[in-house]
């Protein structure tokens, strides 16, 4: 609790001080509390995700972003700790500067910075599915956001003007890992080129592609992004690639989207479905499935299903509140909830998120 305590006078000093070099100074952030009841009748609470933010426009070409975190947590698990905030730190402190509109020169293409503590986010590719489940555990997907890095970053940003692609890179300040990228969209769609580089060895690191259709036929909107990773050199015990893809449905009130994820470990791997109805605007009720194709058998793991989500969700004005029930699969793990900010491994829950 100490260390909350400081974080947050610190927070209170920093936007004190900020107006006095900034000219415009916007205060924002997310706050998200659960709680559950398990399939065993245990009953637990916690603030799953506070995340604090400040943005001072300093001047016309340079913004800076400060961002401060609790830990995300999941509930109905054991281990976690339901009556105290222990985990809040500085997350981002990134300084955004416009560097060819700070030297007035009129280019045929812009050139702009990012220094300092924050994620690179050079892409993260565009699933469909609410939870981002075919998106979902450890490598390959993590090349989209890696960090931030304890010891910094920088990354370069250049958007050509009579083109609609856009070049970037990222390196830590340490050297351990570098990031190149085209982007670009062409009509309906939107694409990543990527490559990775996180060691000094000749050959290797992790190549890249991502694409979606954004559109609407009679209609239907739909949406159906594709992406494809493949590891250079990769060790025989890891994944030499990843690919996903996926396919999202509008139509009046009914949402409906599936995604697919596999490797070349396990061609099927992760799969999700998602259906919704908005009967009212600001009422949604929805189901989600998640299966994990992937699964290494065990006495108590005997079925794909790695849970189902049924609730419903109402916004009063800006909060939304949810209700709803997990129904989990044999290996009780958490699955992902209010589009993964929190997991729940099964029974009731109870859920309300603002951001502000």
């Amino acid at each position: 609790m100490k260390k909350l305590w400081m974080m947050l006078i610190a927070l209170v000093l920093l936007t004190a001080t900020l107006p006095v070099f900034a000219a415009d100074v916007g205060f924002g952030g997310r706050m998200i509390w659960a709680a559950n009841i398990d399939a065993d009748g245990v009953a637990s609470g916690f603030l799953v995700r506070f995340r604090p933010t400040v943005t001072a426009k300093v001047d016309d070409f340079n913004t800076l972003f400060v961002e401060l975190r609790t830990a995300d947590t999941q509930l109905g698990l054991p281990g976690f700790p339901f009556d105290t905030v222990t985990d809040f730190w500085l997350h981002d402190v990134k300084l955004t500067t416009d560097l060819t509109g700070a030297l007035g020169l009129e280019l045929p293409f812009t050139l702009k910075t990012s220094l300092g503590l924050f994620e690179p986010g050079f892409t993260d590719w565009n699933y469909v599915s609410e939870s981002g489940w075919e998106n979902y555990y450890n490598w390959p997907n993590k090349i989209a956001d890696w960090g931030p890095f304890h010891q910094g970053g920088i990354q370069l940003d250049l958007a050509i003007s009579q083109l609609p692609v856009a070049l970037h890179y990222f390196s830590d300040f340490a050297g351990d890992l570098m990031m190149i990228g085209l982007s670009g969209g062409f009509g309906p769609v939107v694409g990543w080129l990527t490559f990775q580089l996180g060691s000094a060895v000749p050959g290797d690191g992790i190549l890249g592609v991502e694409a979606k259709y954004t559109g609407e036929i009679a209609g239907f909107k739909l949406g159906v992004p594709v992406m494809f990773r493949y590891e250079l050199n990769a060790p025989a015990a890891d994944q030499a690639y990843t690919f996903g893809a996926g396919v999202s449905v509008d139509y009046s009130i009914f949402h409906v989207a599936f995604g697919y994820e596999g490797d070349s470990a396990h061609p099927a791997d992760n799969m999700v479905a998602d259906l919704a109805v908005k009967p009212l605007d600001p009422l949604k009720i929805y189901g989600h499935l998640y299966l994990d194709m992937g699964k290494d058998y065990t006495a108590t793991t005997t079925s794909e299903l790695t849970g189902v989500d049924i609730g419903v969700s109402y916004k009063f004005g800006a909060p939304t509140f949810m209700v709803g029930y997990v129904i989990n699969g044999t290996d009780k793990s958490a699955i992902p909830i209010n589009a993964d900010t929190f997991g729940i491994a099964s029974g009731v829950y109870l859920a309300v998120d603002v951001s502000y």
